[in-house]
């Protein structure tokens, strides 16, 4: 099965599996965990390191200093703790804000093509749109003569380097220049093919596929 890539033209291959799925907030923050413990919490880590050296040079220059103007150095140190303090809790207040909006998405239907070389996503039932709001674009589609079935979707190449997928037990979960995050649960797809996207994509995408 064939489709037409919406962004430069190529031909997508061999259709691997494909299964339609319902979001789950339960699902869609744990997969946001493991994001934010592979990629969030390693560049907090790293960013801290660099803010707590700051501090203790900056507490060196006042001890050595005692005979001069160290305002500046303990300004210095008031503001690395502050930048500290909001590195440490951004990752926090990222996750609950998604907690706190996933509500809308409780339920969205969307449907998962696996193919050999790109993912598709596709949106069937969006539950933020109203069904009145459903029903005028319908109208106006009728109106105007035309009908496209074809739901909006994302496509995502797996052979860009920066695409990388999570196969844990339950779910799949794919970033995209370890920023976007896309959470796919296997119930979508029978065990055959589970095993099968497994086979294939591993083999495919190399180390940027990798088991949890």
């Amino acid at each position: 099965m064939n489709i037409d890539d919406v962004y430069d033209g190529r031909k997508v291959s061999e259709l691997i599996a494909e299964g339609e799925y319902k979001s789950s907030k339960e699902e869609i923050l744990r997969g946001f965990k493991i994001f934010q413990k592979k990629y969030v919490y390693k560049s907090v880590a790293v960013q801290m390191t660099l803010v707590v050296l700051a501090i203790i040079t900056q507490l060196v220059n006042i001890v050595m200093g005692a005979d001069r103007d160290v305002s500046f150095s303990w300004m210095l140190v008031v503001f690395c703790v502050i930048l500290g303090g909001y590195l440490l809790m951004r990752p926090k207040n990222v996750y609950r804000k998604l907690d706190s909006s996933l509500g809308e998405l409780e339920g969205a239907v969307y449907k998962a093509e696996v193919y050999t070389d790109s993912l598709k996503i596709s949106t069937i039932h969006d539950t933020y749109i109203s069904e009145e709001a459903e029903k005028e674009a319908e109208e106006e589609i009728e109106a105007e003569g035309e009908e496209d079935d074809t739901p909006p979707a994302t496509i995502i190449h797996l052979d860009n380097s920066s695409v990388e997928i999570t196969d844990c037990s339950d779910m799949y979960i794919v970033y995209v220049k370890k920023i976007n995050v896309f959470v796919i649960p296997k119930s979508a797809f029978t065990p055959e093919e589970n095993t099968e996207i497994k086979n294939r994509l591993s083999n495919i995408m190399g180390v940027r596929y990798k088991e949890n």
